[in-house]
């Protein structure tokens, strides 16, 4: 895993910022995802194309699309990260049972663009009760979810 990883633009894209960002909670957090982040290179088209459209999904809205998706297939896992498609891009994407990436958001086409999906995906799994309890909680938030997920891990345990 790790000279897989020492070859994801993703990777080496989630070091250079744990490396060259000085605040220190930031630089936490970068490096928290880089260690405990996963890559993922098989894409289900098939099956993302089918959850977009059971789920009608919109494009530019990867967080709520994948939210809403993940209640509605029990067999889909909510995953945060990013995607690399031309420059890395903050990104919201499921998993399979099989980890193959669904991504009923880049499944959308669009006048121009047959395929959009990322060519490499990397990301952390948020279990859904967490995930509802961090969106109700910063309803009105521009904080990355996968930051927020960080803190919520973070946050010292009430006794």
């Amino acid at each position: 895993m790790k000279n897989k990883k020492s070859q994801s633009k993703l990777y080496n894209y989630i070091k250079d910022l744990s490396e060259n960002i000085n605040a220190d909670n930031i630089k936490n957090y970068y490096q928290w995802f880089g260690k405990n982040s996963k890559l993922y290179d098989i894409i289900n088209k098939p099956e993302s194309v089918k959850v977009q459209r059971r789920n009608k999904t919109k494009i530019k809205m990867c967080f709520d699309n994948c939210y809403h998706a993940v209640y509605q297939e029990k067999d889909l896992k909510y995953i945060i990260g990013y995607t690399y498609s031309i420059i890395p891009i903050e990104h919201a994407f499921l998993i399979n049972e099989n980890n193959e990436v669904i991504d009923p958001t880049l499944s959308i086409n669009t006048s121009g663009y047959k395929d959009r999906y990322g060519s490499e995906y990397m990301g952390i799994e948020i279990p859904r009760d967490i995930l509802t309890s961090i969106l109700m909680d910063n309803q009105n938030s521009f904080t990355p979810i996968s930051y927020l997920y960080w803190e919520y891990l973070n946050k010292p345990k009430v006794k």
